[in-house]
This record gives C-alpha cells, sequence and structure tokens, in this order.
C-alpha cells in the first residue's frame, strides 16, 4: 500500500532527545596526538587519556618523542575535545589523565589548568593525573615547579589535581628498575614520583604515594 505524506501525522512523531553537547574550554586552543580511553595504563582504574603536543625536556629514549614538537598533532578543537568529555562521563572511568608530550609544557599549562578546574567543578567523582617532567618543589609552603636547568614557574591550577606523577624520564635508572624488578607504578623510571597532590597541599610539603601490585598505597 503506497503511503504519502498526507496520510502522516507530523505533529505525533516523537524524536529522542538529543544529548547536551559539552561547552568547550575557552582560550587558546592546544595541540595533541590522541584521546585513549578505557586506559588502565596512565593511573588507577579506567581512564581516559589526553596526550598533548609539546615537551621540552627531550628526555633520552623518550617513549613519545613524536611528541615534543608543541605545533605538532592537531588543533584540540570543539569537535574533538568533546570526545574526551563523553569518555570521561562514562560512569566506569575512574578520571582523567593528561599525558603527552608535557601538560604543563608553556603552551598547554594554562589551557590544561581549566581542563582541570571545569572536572573538579563539575564532576566531582572524577579524578584528575597530571604526567609532567618538571619537577615540583616546595618552599615555606609554597609549592612550585622546576625544569633541569632550574627554571622555575608557580601553577595556581596545582589545586584542581590529584594525582602527579613528576620528574624526567631517566633511562639509566629505568634499567636498573627492570634488572632489580622494582615495582614502578604509573612512572617510567624510579626518580620519578607519584604524589598525592591534596595531602601535600594540606602538609605543606610533597607526600608521594607508594603502590604496592595489589593497587593499594600507603603515603610517604
Amino acid at each position: 500500500m503506497d503511503i504519502s505524506l498526507n496520510d502522516i501525522d507530523l505533529e505525533s512523531i516523537q524524536i529522542p532527545d538529543q544529548e547536551e553537547e559539552e561547552t568547550p574550554i575557552p582560550g587558546a586552543v592546544i595541540n595533541f596526538h590522541n584521546i585513549t580511553h578505557d586506559d588502565m595504563n596512565n593511573g588507577p582504574g579506567l581512564r581516559v587519556v589526553l596526550w598533548v603536543a609539546g615537551c621540552s625536556h627531550h628526555c633520552k629514549k623518550c617513549h613519545n618523542p613524536v611528541t615534543w614538537d608543541p605545533n605538532g598533532g592537531i588543533p584540540l578543537d570543539a569537535w574533538n575535545e568533546s570526545e574526551f568529555w563523553e569518555w570521561l562521563d562514562k560512569p566506569w572511568t575512574k578520571g582523567a589523565t593528561f599525558s603527552g608530550g608535557d601538560p604543563l609544557h608553556c603552551a598547554n599549562r594554562g589551557y590544561i589548568g581549566k581542563m582541570a578546574q571545569k572536572i573538579k567543578e563539575t564532576r566531582s567523582n572524577k579524578d584528575v593525573v597530571v604526567y609532567t617532567g618538571y619537577t615540583l618543589k616546595v618552599d615555606n609552603g609554597d609549592f612550585y615547579f622546576e625544569d633541569k636547568e632550574g627554571n622555575t614557574f608557580s601553577y595556581p591550577a596545582l589545586k584542581y589535581i590529584d594525582i602527579l606523577n613528576d620528574g624526567p624520564f631517566d633511562c639509566d635508572i629505568r634499567k636498573g628498575d627492570i634488572a632489580s624488578d622494582r615495582f614502578v607504578p604509573w612512572v617510567g623510571s624510579s626518580n620519578q614520583r607519584v604524589i598525592d597532590v591534596q595531602e601535600s597541599l594540606k602538609a605543606g610539603k610533597v607526600v608521594e604515594r607508594k603502590y604496592d601490585k595489589s593497587g593499594k598505597y600507603t603515603l610517604v
């Protein structure tokens, strides 16, 4: 039987509600190389990971040298950023990890700070992990970051981070870790620290997490 448009009650047709799109962070766009999800290698639990472009540390035998150029990769435009928020909002996703490259490279740190702030203000059940080759230091309760040349910068957005994995990768230390079967979760070499940022801010000093193979940790 043929049906024409005149035979259809258009007003009775129900269109499913569309999911509201996440508003992208305003400000300058950063570049990125990938967004991975259901990731278990870059922090506790299942995570969504944003791999940014730009790193000035240039560690020997770096795993991701392609990410050193801050102009590499592609721009994190609204369409790409929406993928990050979509996967972060999955009920099984424990939190977000920012890696790279270096999220605290001068080309990235402002934007990453805004993303971390948005997560903590709108998704308090999600945690934030940041990887950086800079080293977190503290002087009389004031926290700052330092590179291998001794250059420093403060970072007000530190308060929006839960776990900070800091320090440059050292391939020679990594060889020793492997030779001694040393357990170093979430980092590349044992000189790098897994820092509980919120406990550090309370204590006014760097407080590390030491994980065992079951995933439990103690604060030191």
